[in-house]
């Protein structure tokens, strides 16, 4: 429930925009991960542990495209020896993003794509499956998108204790 906590630091001008975030405004969007990571830094449970692991790991992607990467969760900036030629960090790739963060990223597309937003209409299952299923061994864990299928119907009655009530 707590992975996106850090978008309360970005501008409700960007978090609201009804249309495509530009570029420096995805950017801008992208420190979320971090500033949620560290309101859990001085945690001592590991509750904070897997808040900061879930926060900094969930937009990661098993192919290594993904973001924030390899940087230090009080500064922001990559970590000695993990930068790109252009000195942006490197993203994670396969088992080094942490096992909360590949779970929960599977499962925040999955919501993202089904559930409706101020920038799109929700979509139907069948689509949003089918992006999760194109994802695997690219986006997500090859492993862990079975398991997810494997779990649909335990999805599905979650989704249904959760329903926002008119």
């Amino acid at each position: 429930m707590l992975h996106d906590v850090g978008k309360v630091a970005i501008s409700d001008v960007i978090l609201k925009k009804p249309g495509k975030l530009n570029e420096e405004e995805f950017n801008t969007m992208k420190h979320h991960t971090v500033f949620g990571a560290r309101l859990f830094i001085d945690g001592h449970y590991d509750f904070d542990r897997a808040a900061i692991e879930v926060s900094m790991n969930h937009h990661e992607r098993c192919d290594g495209n993904g973001y924030p990467g390899h940087v230090d969760v009080r500064t922001g900036l990559p970590l000695m020896g993990h930068t790109l030629q252009d000195g942006r960090p490197r993203g994670k790739s396969g088992d080094e993003i942490p096992l909360f963060g590949r779970i929960v990223a599977i499962a925040d597309v999955y919501d993202a794509l089904v559930s409706a937003r101020v920038y799109k209409e929700s979509w139907d299952e069948a689509r949003a499956l089918a992006v999760i299923e194109e994802g695997a061994g690219k986006l997500f864990d090859g492993e862990l998108v079975e398991i997810f299928f494997s779990s649909l119907k335990y999805i599905h009655l979650i989704q249904q204790r959760y329903l926002d009530k008119p």
